[in-house]
């Protein structure tokens, strides 16, 4: 007798997701959606900000931060090499064109994470334009999303876990001072120093009231009583837990900050010169090592500069340097609009040419209404703002 499937539809959606994540999926395409699924789960803030799985229902991540632990990152290497293996494992002779297309770039990435963990140390986990520290205010102000109560208690569970992540990050670059990267936890003094600047003034201030917001006004579902208790709850409390993480972090600059150094550059670190060739392959795809890159730059300034050079000769600049000149020029009448009504209709009318397919603008194609749209349309027409002329760009 034929064996019959008594499971239900909840049963069988069940083992399929088990499947997918515990195991290597017997379909190659779910494997793609499986890596996809794993990076994105792993990751609650991104999560958040792709706003995907909201529809259906999904949203515990929206109350919790990354993990910017040392075991973390760890843990994502191994998973990356796991990745690694089970893709070899679909024979590539069996897949159709675009999946093999779809393997290769895959395979490429995993590849590149793979090969990064020699190198996993060699980073500055804090410096001055990365980092939780300047990240998680911006975060909390403009991604997280407060349309209801329980985004509300989100938001307040992700201010909980603020003291947390930071702890994270202080072990994260211990870590990478003693492994690999003696200067890892801050960039150079500039780092320690921008830091201790931004805790002792106005910055430290701003950076609580961005982070411990009101609910925005137009997210009209959250009613009053569930404001006043959000507003209650996210006090000074709060408030101490997020900048007490801050503050350590600090101190720890601060007692590090007589012992960095002004060679800043990654051929200081072990190995120096293969991790710059690494990033370089992870960043550009490119097979090229770094000084056939840099005199292929050199070259092509040279060609520029060239070219740039008899056209200023034939208009009258012959023998000034090309900054100044282009500095100049920047500011002749001639190359400029107004900022008016004309300025704009004759930027535009500058954009348009006979032979382009589709006709019209390429501005007024990409922005139809560009005409009732002031600002927008000054902005990208090559129009500055500002009381005076507009550069042609």
């Amino acid at each position: 007798m034929a064996w019959r499937d008594y499971r239900g539809p909840r049963d069988r959606r069940r083992d399929l997701l088990t499947n997918l994540i515990w195991f290597r999926p017997w379909s190659l395409n779910l494997f793609y959606e499986k890596i996809f699924a794993e990076v994105l789960f792993d990751h609650p803030e991104l999560l958040s900000a792709l706003g995907l799985v909201e529809q259906f229902g999904i949203t515990s991540h929206n109350g919790k931060l990354d993990d910017e632990s040392p075991a973390q990152q760890q843990r994502e290497f191994d998973r990356f090499k796991k990745d690694l293996t089970q893709l070899r494992q679909h024979p590539i002779d069996r897949q159709s064109q675009s999946q093999r297309l779809s393997t290769h770039v895959l395979e490429w990435f995993l590849e590149r994470q793979v090969e990064g963990e020699k190198y996993q140390w060699h980073t500055y986990p804090v410096n001055q334009l990365f980092g939780v520290q300047n990240q998680f205010s911006s975060f909390m102000a403009n991604t997280h999303r407060l349309l209801n109560r329980k985004d509300c208690e989100y938001y307040l569970a992700r201010l909980d876990a603020l003291p947390k992540k930071f702890e994270q990050l202080l072990r994260k670059s211990k870590s990478a001072r003693g492994k690999a990267n003696p200067a890892a936890a801050l960039r150079g003094r500039r780092s320690a120093q921008g830091n201790d600047r931004f805790y002792r003034k106005a910055r430290f201030r701003k950076y609580s009231r961005d982070v411990v917001q009101e609910p925005r006004g137009e997210d009209r579902q959250v009613d009053r009583a569930t404001t006043g208790r959000f507003s209650s709850a996210r006090g000074d409390g709060s408030r101490r837990k997020g900048l007490s993480g801050l503050s350590k972090l600090i101190d720890y600059f601060r007692e590090l900050l007589p012992k960095t150094t002004t060679d800043d550059g990654v051929w200081k670190l072990p190995d120096g010169d293969n991790y710059y060739a690494y990033r370089l392959r992870e960043n550009t795809t490119t097979k090229l090592k770094p000084d056939e890159v840099h005199e292929l730059g050199l070259q092509e300034v040279a060609r520029i500069e060239g070219e740039m050079r008899a056209i200023l000769d034939a208009n009258g600049f012959a023998g000034q340097p090309i900054g100044q000149t282009m500095d100049k020029l920047g500011k002749d009448p001639r190359f400029l609009f107004s900022n008016d009504d004309k300025g704009r209709a004759d930027a535009l009318a500058q954009h348009t040419t006979a032979d382009r397919p589709g006709g019209g603008s390429l501005v007024e194609r990409i922005i139809p209404d560009c005409s009732a749209r002031e600002d927008r349309s000054a902005t990208r027409s090559g129009i500055q703002r500002g009381d005076g002329p507009g550069r042609v760009l």
